[in-house]
């Protein structure tokens, strides 16, 4: 028997009724661009996180891209990021024609690095002819980012800051000694709905996520073409617009997501029960920080013994990411070479992913660790 890695079925099966409902009644009203559920999802969302404004997006590509645009980041300026991500972070940065800056991992996090970015905004030798504007740090695998001193050093160096939640929905850390959602303490924060991650729909979807009314209102407008009224346009936008259909997906899906969320976590705990001392680096939680846990990674320099046993028993696995961005084809006019990003590097050679989603039971949790530990 099979053991899947993600089990979007089960979902489906659980939002079925309320998915239903939705869709009924969209195709009565016929309203598939904008409209009422679009509207109703944006409001939800945003209360969910608890910000000012969401503005739904096709993807969480155009939400990093557009909050770049939004604030009025463009040729000649330098957007610090991590090289441990999915290409869309630093793709979104050269189609708002500035350059991507890389600076590494803290290792025990995977997340960016505060002191790397100080002493590199330190050392002041940038890539950018207008030097830095903007970092965007990445909540790798749904672990928020350290952002209360991302925050600061941002203020101190006067950097905008735009937040790539695309893996962290629900996740949440404590600053002041309040717990507030990741993606709500940067300029803008960024998500993606692709069907994988916690909150998915049936397609592709985003969103942004910020309390700049004025940040909104630009983000709303180049994603629809920049469009002032139906035929009026003050700027080339994109079309960029959150499907109707999707959001109505994602309004069955949102009443689900803390309970997925919490399951997602005891499912982590027991997996660190089971694995603890088996030689494999477990991801860490620091201390203000809760992870929604959109993977459970764990790191072992016998990755690939560990995934042919995997493999070999039917159970799902994977490895995010195995090529960090800096050594990517893509990006190779940035001229980053081996050895730049020693932490990242690291993290690409020896991570991979368990099986993580609400629907496993404790019976298929504990065979996956059984077969993990059997291969060490």
């Amino acid at each position: 028997m099979s053991i899947k890695f993600l089990d979007l079925a089960a979902q489906n099966r659980e939002i079925a009724q309320r998915a239903a409902r939705e869709l009924e009644a969209l195709h009565a009203a016929t309203s598939y661009v904008g409209g009422p559920a679009l509207a109703a999802f944006e409001r939800e969302f945003a209360a969910y996180l608890g910000v000012k404004y969401v503005v739904g997006v096709g993807s969480g590509s155009d939400a990093l891209r557009l909050a770049l645009l939004a604030l009025g980041i463009g040729p000649g300026d330098g957007v610090i990021t991590v090289p441990m991500t999915f290409i869309a972070t630093a793709a979104a940065i050269v189609q708002a024609g500035a350059v991507p800056e890389f600076v590494d991992v803290d290792p025990s996090t995977c997340n960016l690095s505060p002191d790397h970015l100080c002493r590199y905004l330190e050392a002041g030798r940038f890539r950018s002819p207008n030097g830095p504007r903007a970092v965007i740090p990445v909540d790798l695998y749904g672990l928020p980012c350290a952002m209360d001193q991302v925050a600061a050093i941002a203020h101190q160096y006067k950097l905008l800051v735009v937040e790539d939640a695309c893996q962290a929905h629900g996740a949440r850390l404590s600053v002041g000694g309040r717990w507030v959602r990741a993606g709500t303490l940067a300029d803008a924060g960024c998500f993606s709905f692709y069907p994988a991650k916690n909150l998915g729909c049936w397609g592709q979807g985003g969103a942004l996520a910020t309390n700049d009314e004025r940040l909104a209102a630009v983000a709303a407008r180049l994603a629809d073409h920049g469009r002032t009224s139906h035929y009026g346009h003050e700027a080339y936008g994109y079309n960029a617009r959150l499907d109707t259909l999707q959001a109505a997906v994602l309004r069955a899906k949102l009443e689900h997501l803390e309970d997925w969320n919490r399951r997602r976590r005891a499912i982590a705990a027991r997996y660190r029960e089971l694995l603890n001392g088996c030689g494999a680096l477990l991801p860490e939680e620091p201390a203000g920080l809760e992870s929604c846990y959109h993977l459970f990674t764990i790191r072992s320099a016998r990755r690939d013994a560990i995934r042919a046993a995997l493999n070999a028993a039917a159970i799902g696995n994977g490895i995010h990411y195995p090529l960090p961005l800096h050594l990517q084809p893509a990006c190779a006019a940035l001229g980053y070479r081996p050895g730049d990003f020693p932490a990242s590097e690291r993290i690409a050679e020896t991570t991979l992913s368990l099986p993580m989603h609400p629907h496993l039971t404790d019976d298929e949790v504990a065979t996956v660790a059984a077969v993990v530990r059997g291969a060490l």
